[in-house]
């Protein structure tokens, strides 16, 4: 009777793993351990394995923000849904799609349409942006604040120019400093926090109390300098206050985690449509963090306006400009 209830239970084990999906995942720029883009992303991937059970094959990127083309070609081979993140991978994943039609793709922070095996996800990060900017504005001792960018690419431009705008909406008068890692099209600028050191310290010299960071893993070397200058820093992507205790005064957090796991889940329930997702203020797909660590140092009238703004951008009351819109006309 035990044999035959191990032979049962083997084969059981046996029809599970042939039936089960293997999903490929191509990393950006930083790689996991940034403790941003690419970690949420890959936290929202664990997630839907831990329910669906899946296999997980991984092509971390290299210093160009894409992976090796032995290891894309590997995941391409392997997998029945590939996920590419980063806009890096758009012309990449166009090629993929076509070539692999009975496969289905799935690639965030780009906008990309009319494939019907491909869905995209966008983020209104100029919008959660904005709210940054209001709250950076607001709490300015000096009059001056920063940008630190990955690299001179559209979407992190959609949140400088969303920030500017909140700063602005806040006080008019500050003055806001700009810098980036790396030029067009040169992912690298994401994978060097010496880099993002040396850009916050400068900054910092220059009179900037507070630096909202947009740069990957560039950006821990931003925080880094806040908590050895003593100034503020506001993270991205992930909740990452935790990384400089009380000098994080925010972090404007993007939820690639729940996009992908909604994404996954409608193809292991076979619920796919190909298509554009956007997900802002009002999909709480991005936000502020809870701001654990600093609460206590941000004023009440200043916690209510960041409150107002986000409402009044809800409402469209507030029309806050999207820099991706801008280039692709």
């Amino acid at each position: 009777m035990k044999q035959i209830q191990y032979v049962i239970f083997f084969f059981l084990i046996f029809i599970h793993s042939a039936q089960a999906a293997t999903v490929g995942f191509a990393a950006a720029a930083g790689g996991l351990g940034d403790n941003g883009f690419n970690d949420m992303t890959y936290t929202g991937l664990r997630k839907a394995q831990q329910q669906y059970g899946f296999r997980l094959v991984l092509a971390e990127a290299e210093k160009t923000g894409i992976a090796a083309e032995a290891e894309l070609e590997n995941i391409l081979k392997q997998s029945d849904v590939i996920v590419f993140l980063g806009d890096q991978y758009k012309d990449l994943c166009r090629i993929a799609a076509e070539k692999y039609p009975k496969k289905h793709f799935l690639i965030l922070d780009v906008e990309m349409k009319d494939l019907p095996n491909l869905v995209s996800v966008t983020f209104k990060q100029h919008e959660g942006s904005y709210l940054a900017g209001v709250l950076a504005g607001s709490m300015s001792k000096t009059g001056s604040v920063g940008f630190a960018g990955g690299a001179e690419i559209a979407v992190i431009h959609a949140f400088r120019v969303g920030y500017e705008e909140g700063v602005r909406y806040a006080n008019p008068i500050v003055k806001i400093i700009s810098s980036f890692a790396s030029g067009p099209d040169d992912y690298s600028g994401f994978d060097k926090p010496e880099k993002g050191f040396e850009m916050a310290s400068q900054q910092y010299a220059q009179g900037a109390d507070i630096i909202f960071a947009a740069a990957g893993l560039t950006g821990n070397g931003v925080i880094e300098a806040a908590r050895r200058h003593k100034k503020f820093v506001i993270g991205v992507d992930s909740d990452q206050d935790a990384m400089a205790k009380g000098y994080v005064l925010t972090s404007m957090i993007k939820r690639l985690d729940t996009a992908v796991f909604n994404e996954i889940s409608n193809f292991m329930e076979k619920r796919f449509e190909p298509g554009n997702r956007k997900y802002g203020l009002k999909e709480k797909g991005v936000s502020l963090s809870e701001m654990k660590y600093t609460k206590q140092l941000i004023p009440k009238e200043v916690s209510e306006k960041i409150v107002s703004a986000e409402e009044k951008i809800v409402s469209g009351q507030i029309k806050v400009s999207n820099y991706l819109e801008s280039v692709s006309k």
